[in-house]
């Protein structure tokens, strides 16, 4: 039985706010490639907590040092300072939010970084949707690390074949879930896979309203492996 559904906040329930053409152009321009580049744009921005944007920009242009300051200074405006208070759920998020909390617990885990996240948070009202809300910079873990999926688990008492982690990347969402033995459910909007990690999620939807039918499926799974082991 699945009791608690785990959700990706980016290209999950919300749009980026990053412009992947200009974020693609800043691969170029470097010597990472793609998945090495978001790496390492977590890892130096999205686990530590800041008072001041002027502070992540400092780590920001670090990390990256090397790569043409104008593009830089371009993707920082448009990421942390142009689009925050134009964000809103998906069209299909919140009303399959509501109905989804009646039945099951609701948590959020994301990688993401302290200012915008706690400005989203309250624009969006997310504590009016999830039971918990778990950001990179508090946790002090990264999806696809293990820590962090065990520390929501381990909040809710449940264990990983009665939860289900909902997102839109194959390495943090769905390698770091599977790692722990939690149900995957890929949402691909728009046919754009940011990352190649070698996994296959167990469901893949383009769509919010799948995710009913989905669960169904899931459930209708689980009681016909139970079954068999029953006979």
């Amino acid at each position: 039985m699945i009791k608690l559904i785990i959700f990706d906040l980016w290209r999950t329930l919300i749009p980026a706010t990053i412009d992947f053409s200009h974020l693609f152009s800043l691969i170029n321009k470097s010597d990472f490639s793609r998945e090495e580049f978001i790496e390492k744009y977590e890892q130096s921005v999205q686990v530590k907590k800041y008072s001041s944007i002027s502070k992540l920009k400092k780590d920001f242009f670090i990390a990256f040092n090397g790569i043409d300051k104008d593009i830089l200074e371009k993707n920082f405006y448009e990421i942390y300072l142009n689009r925050i208070d134009k964000i809103n759920f998906f069209p299909d998020v919140e009303k399959n939010l509501v109905k989804l909390k009646k039945d099951y617990f609701l948590a959020l885990l994301s990688n993401t970084e302290s200012l915008p996240a706690k400005n989203i948070e309250k624009q969006l009202n997310l504590k009016n949707y999830f039971d918990f809300l778990g950001y990179s910079f508090e946790l002090k873990h990264l999806k696809p690390e293990k820590e962090a999926f065990e520390f929501v688990l381990k909040k809710f008492k449940v264990n990983p074949s009665e939860t289900v982690m909902v997102g839109d990347s194959l390495r943090a969402d769905i390698l770091g879930a599977k790692n722990v033995g939690i149900h995957t459910i890929l949402i691909n909007r728009d046919n754009i896979i940011l990352d190649n990690a070698n996994e296959k999620p167990d469901f893949e939807i383009k769509s919010f309203n799948e995710l009913e039918k989905v669960l169904g499926e899931l459930k209708w799974e689980k009681e016909l492996i139970l079954g068999m082991l029953m006979v």
